[in-house]
């Protein structure tokens, strides 16, 4: 790790030696982001113990107190008291303060940090200081190492749950029924989550009823979800959609298939990543996002959604925070799908300039910045309706491995689409004209196809009758698709996608405006 530049520097912190190196090679303030408190602090305890250097942390709450040595120092409670304290003291020391970005708008704080950038690069006095985001001022940055704590690994989570176990063991009088492979997968279950809350996942699902076993697994994954989603950016979905489901793509379902062992370690040793990634635009309601959905499924990894409308919040710094937090927890997670819909809508990077701030900007470069340089096999499938508010940066190469066009389905994909969804509702196509249902819904999308389906279903349970042929090509007559009532619109996406993207149906050699 090299020592922060006159921007600041911002990278992960991902082990102690890390945290040793920033404090020997006298760095004055060190910028720790993160929620875990108590895991900042063990990291920090263990770097100064390791360089047999004093620790001291302070709180609002308690003031300045040298760990180990008694009550605080008199007075400190106030940073600028505890600060001033910490800059007369000659002894080389670790100083950790919490929460102590809330007081940089005090000119007197600020002033006092500037000062102990200055004498503390001197020798191996570091000043920490920890909380969930941390927006370092512009006069600290010279002198700021500004990182952020990685979310715990396999190893440490493996490492908290043996521990955990072993504490519910005898004095809980908890029966653990799991075998060694199903302890890794408990583990596995755990990525994602904080120690703190895989430690009280792991409580929960054992004290219900004094037993952790395999029937343990759902509540853990459903208690998951729950911590993930409390946010309101991040969920983790159910691979409840696959490929089977979705009637014709089958240039993409080929391409899936081609890239799905990539993210085997086999792939490594022949020089191969894994896949980074897809974005899906075309026509509205024919099966962007079912196909998006599908990869986790395809695939077998973890499917997260990233609700790109609900980063933006009120506060300054907040926004990029929680992006921040989601794209940790989905890196935490890898590998993975993390699945955006509708992109434009939350990463358009040109509207708002003014009247927000800069905020969009500085969102999409974050993301933009993240998609280029994530060092984990996150795989991002993204869809998109609106072609115009894609900036070029997100669709240049590197971003994502291929962007496909979705047209509206050809003959022999509406009847797949038919099929799939007559089988969805228990009905056989075997009993429907599937051809001439095809024929009939020529330019509808496969959306429009199921709501024909819906609505013909009506007809039948009003006529008291099951459902035929006749009914489907009623509802489909009857209906106005928007391939007609949108013509323009969509034969201007069509020659936006000539020779730009690669058709999901059919023949990648075939131009994306034959596909229909």
């Amino acid at each position: 790790m090299r020592p922060p530049g006159r921007s600041g520097w911002r990278a992960p912190l991902e082990n102690i030696g890390d945290l040793e190196l920033l404090i020997a090679s006298h760095n004055a303030i060190v910028a720790i982001e993160s929620p875990e408190e108590e895991r900042v602090r063990a990291l920090v305890a263990e770097a100064a113990a390791r360089q047999d250097l004093p620790f001291f942390e302070w709180k609002v709450t308690s003031g300045l107190l040298r760990v180990g040595a008694g009550d605080p120092l008199f007075e400190t409670d106030k940073p600028a008291q505890a600060l001033k304290a910490a800059a007369g003291m000659r002894t080389e020391a670790v100083y950790l303060f919490y929460d102590l970005h809330k007081y940089f708008e005090d000119p007197a704080i600020l002033r006092a940090l500037r000062d102990i950038g200055q004498t503390f690069s001197a020798d191996r006095r570091t000043l920490v200081l920890c909380a969930p985001a941390i927006d370092i001022p512009d006069d600290l940055r010279p002198c700021t190492a500004r990182i952020r704590l990685e979310l715990p690994d396999v190893k440490a989570l493996r490492e908290l749950t043996v521990r955990t176990l072993r504490g519910l063991g005898a004095p809980q009088r908890i029966k653990i029924d799991l075998s060694l492979p199903e302890i890794g997968q408990l583990v596995e279950s755990l990525r994602g989550l904080t120690l703190m809350e895989a430690q009280r996942v792991l409580m929960a699902a054992s004290l219900d009823d004094l037993r952790l076993d395999r029937n343990d697994f759902k509540h853990i994954l459903e208690r998951k979800k729950s911590l993930i989603a409390s946010d309101g950016v991040l969920e983790l979905e159910a691979r409840d959609t696959t490929l089977q489901q979705v009637g014709g793509l089958d240039n993409l379902k080929a391409w899936l298939k081609k890239r799905a062992p990539g993210f085997a370690p086999e792939a490594r040793k022949h020089g191969l990543e894994a896949p980074r990634g897809l974005l899906l635009i075309g026509v509205q309601g024919c099966g962007k996002s079912l196909g998006a959905r599908a990869v986790a499924s395809e695939w077998g990894l973890p499917l997260l959604r990233l609700e790109a409308g609900a980063l933006y919040d009120k506060f300054v710094g907040e926004s990029e925070r929680r992006l921040r937090a989601a794209l940790a927890t989905a890196e935490a997670m890898a590998p993975c799908v993390l699945f955006i819909d509708e992109i434009e809508k939350g990463f358009s990077g040109r509207t708002g300039t003014e009247s927000d701030g800069g905020l969009s900007r500085r969102i999409f470069g974050t993301f933009v910045s993240w998609l280029q340089d994530r060092r984990r096999p996150v795989c991002v499938t993204a869809t998109a309706n609106d072609i115009q508010a894609l900036p070029p940066e997100l669709l240049r190469k590197g971003r994502f491995d291929e962007i496909f066009f979705v047209d509206l389905p050809a003959d022999p994909a509406r009847r797949s689409i038919l099929a799939v969804h007559l089988v969805k509702r228990d009905l056989d196509p075997g009993a429907f004209s599937l051809p001439d249902l095809a024929a009939a819904s020529e330019g509808f999308s496969g959306a429009e196809i199921e709501a024909a389906i819906v609505s013909a279903l009506y007809s039948a349970f009003s006529d008291r009758q099951p459902l035929s042929t006749g009914h489907l090509l009623s509802e489909i007559r009857r209906a106005v698709p928007l391939s007609r009532t949108c013509k323009e619109a969509i034969e201007e996406l069509r020659e936006w996608a000539k020779g730009r993207t690669v058709p999901a149906a059919g023949d990648p050699a075939r131009p994306a405006s034959s596909a229909a």
